[in-house]
């Protein structure tokens, strides 16, 4: 199984938690399958796939893979990211990985499953 990981801000691990982040953006090429079970990390540590279970928040299941250039982003694939709009995730893709709009990147839908009902509550 691979490892799927999100190392991000508290902000990030609301949404996803909450349902609301159902998608997210790698840098370059990444070929993950349709139907794929990957595991989910969370955490603020360097070395986020290091396999601590603690850390494991759930499964997901690939639904949907687009490699494509930054500028080809839509609105509501931002939304499904996480974010406000579409702006504020190219402002973030800048940040992360240095990109700009003809940088290449993975776009990952997946459906989310908890490890455990009460990390939603969290």
């Amino acid at each position: 199984m691979a490892v799927l990981g999100f190392h991000f801000s508290g902000a990030y691990k609301e949404v996803l938690l909450s349902g609301t982040k159902t998608a997210t953006i790698l840098e370059g090429e990444h070929y993950f399958k349709i139907g794929q079970e990957v595991l989910v990390y969370l955490s603020d540590k360097l070395n986020l796939f290091d396999g601590d279970i603690e850390r494991r928040i759930g499964k997901a299941v690939i639904e949907k893979v687009e490699i494509k250039r930054v500028k080809d982003l839509t609105e509501s694939e931002a939304k499904l990211c996480g974010s406000k709009n579409l702006e504020e995730l190219k402002n973030a893709l800048k940040k992360w990985y240095n990109s700009d709009e003809n940088s290449i990147i993975t776009y990952v839908k997946f459906n989310l499953t908890l490890k455990n009902k009460r990390l939603s509550l969290l």
